[in-house]
């Protein structure tokens, strides 16, 4: 009979979701898995284990060097900043911020501000990110610091800019992107208590997708949704193909795990475009585009010509009707892709096509690629 094999999960940051993931593939192998949710470095923990290894969530890297040391197999998550040979699976902060900003540029902002990270290296790349691909778009972004961080002081860094863009704080329009979620909540809250309307002053994007916190707040906050669970998986994983080819090598592979998405809430269910019209145009095609609207449609719908309401989101929006109907098409399409095992017929009905032929093309002018490579992609980073 095979011996059991006993691994650490050791969370400096205690995330059910990560655990969950990890439990998942302890599950299938067989594993004794023990996570200890008060672990501070390796006090009465790590003393005379013996153990057969471990995944760690850690920024001690003097924990990080005692498993490599004592040549037990190791998968490090990447919270730490260190040049150690170990391998590592971690959240790809780059894909966050390119997601975050892409979000606000689909709905029309231009300035949008953001909080320092801490001197944490993961939001530090995460903000990093956003900002970069902001900036790439034509896109301006005011850091403040968080150090210190009061409200009297957020209200009046907000009134600051409010008077720079000649306006009253009422009259602000611009987002705010938190590089988690927590920090997301307490702008959503400095803003209720101070009469700032979320998202019509101020739109919040998150990160993480936390429903814990979500489930607290009067507004539902938009997020990235990281996929925790997915990275405990992945790490899982890795820690088993090390565990069957009997080998404590040190590697310093880094394997990135992809964000699975913006879950859109009302927290940023607001349009930053002068024009009322074309707010509300976007609007419509966003809840409608599924029934296999055209432009005509949402020119009809609006009470306008078709010439009229291209010239108007010519006018201040980045697409054209047709463009943004196609966008939030393909955008359900790889939503779809990545979420459930719906086939191509399936899903160009639930997403307004009417032929499979016409999704792929769609799909591939938006994505640059077909929709069976689009998975197949994703099923490849998932069980790397």
């Amino acid at each position: 009979m095979l011996r059991r094999k006993h691994i650490l999960l050791l969370l400096e940051w205690y995330d059910y979701r990560i655990h969950r993931g990890v439990a998942q593939i302890a599950r299938e192998n067989g594993w004794q898995l023990n996570c200890p949710k008060s672990f501070t470095h390796n006090e009465g923990i790590l003393n005379n284990w013996q153990g057969d290894g471990c995944i760690a969530l850690l920024q001690c890297t003097q924990t990080l060097e005692y498993f490599r040391t004592h040549k037990i197999p190791l998968v490090d998550l990447g919270l730490g900043d260190h040049n150690l040979s170990i391998p590592r699976v971690v959240t790809d902060n780059e894909a966050i911020g390119r997601l975050a900003a892409e979000h606000f540029r689909d709905h029309g902002y231009k300035e949008v501000f953001a909080l320092t990270a801490d001197g944490i290296k993961m939001y530090e790349e995460r903000l990093q990110s956003f900002i970069n691909h902001m900036e790439a778009d034509g896109g301006k972004v005011t850091v403040f610091d968080s150090a210190g961080r009061t409200e009297s002081k957020v209200i009046q860094e907000l009134q600051d800019l409010a008077q720079a863009q000649g306006r009253k704080m009422e009259e602000l329009s611009v987002g705010f992107f938190a590089f988690q979620d927590t920090a997301a909540a307490e702008m959503i809250s400095i803003c209720l208590k101070n009469n700032l309307r979320v998202p019509e002053n101020i739109a919040v994007l998150g990160v993480d997708n936390d429903d814990l916190v979500n489930q607290g707040l009067s507004v539902g906050l938009s997020s990235v949704d990281s996929d925790q669970e997915g990275l405990g998986l992945t790490a899982a994983r890795t820690l088993q193909k090390l565990l069957d080819s009997n080998s404590s090598k040190s590697s310093d592979s880094i394997l990135r795990h992809p964000p699975s998405g913006v879950v859109s809430r009302l927290s940023t269910d607001c349009y930053a475009v002068a024009n009322p019209l074309v707010a509300n145009a976007l609007h419509w095609i966003k809840n409608n585009f599924y029934h296999g609207i055209q432009a005509t449609d949402v020119a009809e719908a609006m009470g306008v010509t078709q010439q009229g309401l291209q010239k108007a989101f010519a006018n201040c929006y980045s697409k054209s009707p047709g463009q943004e109907i196609r966008h939030q098409r393909t955008h359900a399409v790889a939503h779809l892709l990545q979420t459930t095992e719906a086939n191509l017929d399936e899903i160009a009905k639930n997403c307004g096509y009417y032929s499979v032929n016409s999704l792929i093309n769609s799909f591939r002018a938006e994505h640059g690629t077909t929709p069976g490579n689009y998975r197949k992609r994703l099923k490849l980073a998932s069980n790397a």
